[in-house]
């Protein structure tokens, strides 16, 4: 960020613009879209200017910092079709660097996974972007430094009693190991939380995972029609994910997440929400609607990381889907360019392949 700094009072601004265009190759003997009745468009275009200011002052033992993060969307550069909304517009006090208080609307980002976040019960990044600006939530925090951890408690008042949200989360770090334990309460649903991680030199070992009794996702009845989220079963299931980083040099890389999901469709289930498409393409999900996901990827980047190639891939072992992502980024003082394509193999996929390139600068 640029700044401007006045005895004990800094004013910190950044300005991202962000575009994209997209190709969408769709597949015609597509079980979930035929004849393309979700009305996918062969191009995408979508523009993103994020102006951001931070202020921060000190007064004695007190710290305190503004943040507000504006996004402007353009989604046709002819028609009148942008929207402005804040990703974050929060307010922090700071007392004797250990006690927090935070009211206003800030992302919360939860969880060590890469590719998934478990934890975050709040909102999931995208995992085919390789930089997610996620938006925030309106919160009240009250965080405290004790010793090596820190005790954070959130509340997220709603309008409505039953979509109130409270939460606590217990971090601790030694040496090279992070790690933490969190709860939800979300009306009458639970989720009980853990994540860990361990940062070597050369090779990371993360995993995350919850165990709750609510759900977002759809099954299948027997006779092909839908469990919605909201008649499920009140009963704890675990979401679990466990991954690792190797790097054997500086510039070439290893990664691999696996994902399990308690509440999503297993095999018998899988063969059902596939004869009755499209009727139940709610369920639909271009990179996995089993309870397995396995992602790998590959990178090789140069030694001043101006550049990097990754092979993505995500695979489904029950239902069969496989997404493969060849991803080149290439970054030069403050312009960056993502080109990516991401290919699919079979008819419950929307798509053949789709192609995008992002550009982004930064001021």
């Amino acid at each position: 960020m640029n700044v401007i700094s006045q005895e004990d009072s800094k004013l910190l601004y950044q300005v991202i613009l962000e575009t994209k265009l997209e190709y969408n190759n769709l597949d015609k003997n597509s079980d979930v879209n035929p004849n393309n009745i979700m009305n996918i468009n062969d191009f995408f275009f979508i523009s993103q200017f994020y102006p951001i200011i931070e202020f921060k002052n000190t007064y004695g033992k007190l710290d305190t910092k503004l943040q507000a993060e504006a996004v402007i969307k353009n989604y046709d550069l002819i028609k009148d079709s942008t929207d402005l909304s804040f990703q974050e517009l929060y307010t922090q006090f700071t007392l004797n660097g250990k006690h927090f208080f935070i009211i206003g609307k800030k992302r919360l980002d939860w969880g060590t996974g890469i590719i998934w976040n478990p934890t975050n019960f709040f909102i999931q990044k995208d995992p085919l972007r390789t930089q997610n600006r996620l938006e925030g939530l309106f919160m009240l925090n009250y965080s405290t430094l004790i010793n090596s951890s820190s005790l954070n408690f959130y509340f997220f008042p709603k309008e409505k009693k039953e979509d109130f949200k409270f939460a606590v989360k217990y971090d601790f770090s030694l040496n090279k190991i992070d790690a933490s334990l969190s709860f939800v309460e979300y009306g009458k649903h639970q989720q009980f939380g853990y994540d860990f991680s361990y940062g070597g030199s050369s090779f990371t070992l993360y995993s995350e995972g919850v165990i709750k009794n609510f759900t977002k996702s759809y099954r299948v009845f027997d006779d092909g029609s839908l469990i919605y989220p909201e008649i499920e079963k009140k009963s704890f299931k675990p979401e679990i994910i466990v991954g690792s980083t190797i790097l054997f040099n500086g510039n070439i890389s290893f990664t691999g997440e696996y994902r399990f999901r308690g509440d999503y469709l297993n095999k018998k289930e899988i063969d059902l929400y596939k004869r009755y498409l499209p009727s139940n393409m709610e369920v639909y999900d271009p990179i996995s609607v089993g309870k397995h996901t396995i992602f790998v990827n590959a990178e090789y980047k140069d030694t001043y990381n101006r550049w990097s190639a990754n092979l993505r891939s995500f695979y489904d072992p029950i239902s069969d889907q496989l997404v493969l992502s060849p991803l080149g980024t290439f970054s030069q003082n403050n312009f960056q360019i993502e080109v990516s394509t991401m290919f699919y193999n079979n008819s419950i996929s929307t798509h053949n392949f789709q192609s995008s390139i992002l550009l982004s600068c930064f001021f």
